[in-house]
């Protein structure tokens, strides 16, 4: 057998694991509990019937970004569609990060950034985040004076902990850091608009803001995501995407999408109201929240290990944090249909109980 040999700095590396184990009610990756539109299905599978699937996709997307830059009303030379938030965020480090680079994040946060970073031949580094789970500015901004990273990932609202990073935050930390300022917006559709970080784009051409279609969308099985980003951002990418990247169905997806666009607000706005009602319900069983922006809410357990399986064996599932620091005792709670969301706190009160 010929010896495997992988890069020294992937060796002992772990992947990245989001446990899909059997359960009645799953709350454990924040997808969206709402399917997408009936319209959004139908358009996309007649635009599929009618496609040449024996031929490639637009490489371009042309349809795709001019439908996307109506709705974000940022011109189509700022937009950058991928396969997921994920792989925006691959490009992203492959363009701009890499051997000898640096990129920093605050814990706790989203762990698939370091590990694309990692993927990517980046040296990575993080500070932590305050008991409230806001990013310590002046910790931050220190940190950009001794590490001069070419690359700062902040996640707003933040995953795991649902809380909003201040835009006076996000606006400091472009003023004074070396490179980009990335903005995961993965939730952006739960918080108020005002909340989100696109009207730092033309003050500041070094801020990124990334989103998808996972999430408020209701479209995590296509894997769709996107940044807006200053022209150049967008330029220097053009050589890491591989061709013909997005698929004919994904661009039929979110063509349709985008053209209901107001139903996935409806549909975001019904998920924000089990949220709201998780966070009280769960202080009225004495545990532990924070404010949640975003589709879940973090909460402590006491012993999460034993709640956790509790849950399970009663058929929801939910994350857990074992062995991240600072998370040990907690888990992480999706807000799904308010049927969900009943036999979720039912489960609760049972394993709390005994």
């Amino acid at each position: 057998m010929v010896p495997l040999r992988v890069r020294p700095d992937l060796s002992g590396m772990a992947p990245y694991v989001s446990p899909q184990l059997p359960a009645r009610i799953r709350l454990n990756t924040n997808e969206s509990p709402h399917p997408p539109p009936r319209a959004v299905v139908e358009e996309a599978t007649g635009a599929l019937r009618n496609a040449a699937l024996n031929r490639y996709p637009d490489r371009d997307g042309t349809s795709l970004y001019a439908a996307l830059s109506a709705h974000t009303g940022w011109p189509q030379e700022g937009l950058w569609v991928a396969n997921g938030s994920n792989e925006v965020f691959l490009h992203l480090f492959l363009a701009f990060g890499g051997p000898g680079r640096t990129s920093i994040t605050f814990e706790p946060t989203y762990s698939l950034h370091t590990l694309i970073a990692r993927i990517a031949g980046t040296r990575t580094t993080s500070r932590r985040r305050h008991d409230g789970w806001a990013v310590d500015l002046e910790d931050a901004l220190e940190a950009l004076g001794t590490e001069r990273p070419e690359i700062v990932v902040l996640c707003s609202p933040n995953n795991p902990t649902g809380t909003l990073e201040p835009l006076d935050t996000v606006r400091d930390l472009a003023v004074r850091a070396p490179g980009l300022v990335i903005v995961d917006e993965a939730y952006a559709e739960f918080a108020a608009p005002s909340d989100g970080a696109i009207g730092l784009l033309s003050e500041h051409p070094n801020v990124v803001v990334v989103r998808t279609f996972s999430k408020a969308w209701g479209l995590a099985g296509v894997r769709l995501g996107y940044l807006l980003a200053a022209p150049e951002v967008i330029a220097e990418m053009a050589t890491v995407r591989l061709p013909y990247h997005l698929s004919v169905p994904a661009q039929a997806f979110g063509l349709a999408a985008l053209a209901h666009a107001s139903e996935a607000v409806e549909a975001a706005q019904a998920v924000v109201e089990e949220r709201d009602r998780l966070i009280v319900e769960l202080a009225g069983l004495g545990l532990k929240t924070w404010p949640s922006h975003a589709n879940f809410v973090l909460f402590e357990a006491g012993d999460a290990d034993v709640v956790w399986n509790g849950l399970l064996e009663r058929g929801v599932l939910v994350r857990s944090y074992e062995g991240r620091p600072g998370l040990e005792s907690c888990l992480r709670v999706t807000a799904g249909l308010p049927e969900e969301t009943d036999e979720f706190l039912s489960a609760l009160a049972e394993v709390l109980d005994e």
